[in-house]
């Protein structure tokens, strides 16, 4: 049945290979966290806005567009043909992805490892609240700790579930909101283009290209992340920072 899901889609799976992405490996071999991560079209590349809090600047630095320029084209067809899954075909999509998930979360055990899962790795949709035939996701799966970054505020507003880590993003325009989610609680992450600061809007600054996974971050920091990819490097939105926030607007 998942193979025949995935022909639909056009994919050959949903959820990425595990060691795709060296900073998510590295949780693996310094945490013994095993993270799949859900690659989506960002923005409205697919004819479907994912990013509802997307600024131009996160627009034009977005990390679907780093790495190999010669992958590009393939990439873009896989994640468009999975979002468009998603919204014209949310329940075959929603069981493709449970039956990839309980695979993922029976392969960490095996290996002895943490299963943990990222739904937003190129969006940023509300996962707490999107319901397959069984519940969400994070209800059918309490193994998993899944996590994401957010720029959208009012998903903290709301009660989470216990297994749903969110991480904030701070971006060029977003700074009365990147208070407003430390006020709650809740760590910033910002992207900057030269050594990390000590400290940011007040708070440590830790380095978040160490690895990964979020959960296991200290509350009260900012996650410092590097620029990554030729347009996250020249930046000129404000998007990418160098320190403390003089640029950003309220």
């Amino acid at each position: 049945m998942l193979k025949e899901l995935r022909a639909q889609a056009g994919v050959s799976s949903f959820l990425s290979r595990h060691n795709s992405n060296p900073k998510v490996a590295k949780a693996e071999q310094l945490l013994g966290v095993r993270t799949a991560v859900l690659h989506l079209a960002p923005g409205n590349m697919s004819g479907f806005e994912v990013c509802q809090s997307r600024s131009p600047g996160c627009t034009a630095a977005c990390l679907h567009f780093a790495g190999n320029p010669l992958a590009q084209g393939g990439k873009d067809r896989s994640r468009i043909n999975k979002t468009l899954f998603f919204f014209q075909h949310r329940r075959r999509f929603m069981d493709a992805l449970r039956r990839e998930l309980a695979n993922h979360a029976r392969t960490a055990e095996r290996r002895q490892l943490h299963p943990a899962v990222r739904l937003n790795g190129t969006s940023d949709l509300p996962w707490e609240r999107i319901r397959g035939d069984f519940g969400t996701l994070l209800e059918a799966f309490p193994e998993i700790t899944f996590y994401d970054y957010t720029a959208v505020v009012e998903r903290l507003r709301r009660p989470l579930p216990p297994n749903y880590h969110l991480t904030f993003s701070v971006k060029e325009n977003n700074l009365a909101e990147s208070l407003e989610a430390a006020h709650r609680g809740f760590n910033l992450a910002a992207v900057f283009d030269d050594a990390l600061p000590s400290y940011f809007l007040g708070m440590p600054v830790i380095d978040g290209d160490e690895h990964d996974y979020r959960p296991a971050d200290p509350k009260g920091v900012v996650v410092g992340l590097s620029a990554k990819g030729r347009r996250a490097k020249e930046d000129t939105t404000g998007f990418v920072l160098g320190g403390e926030p003089s640029a950003l607007a309220a």
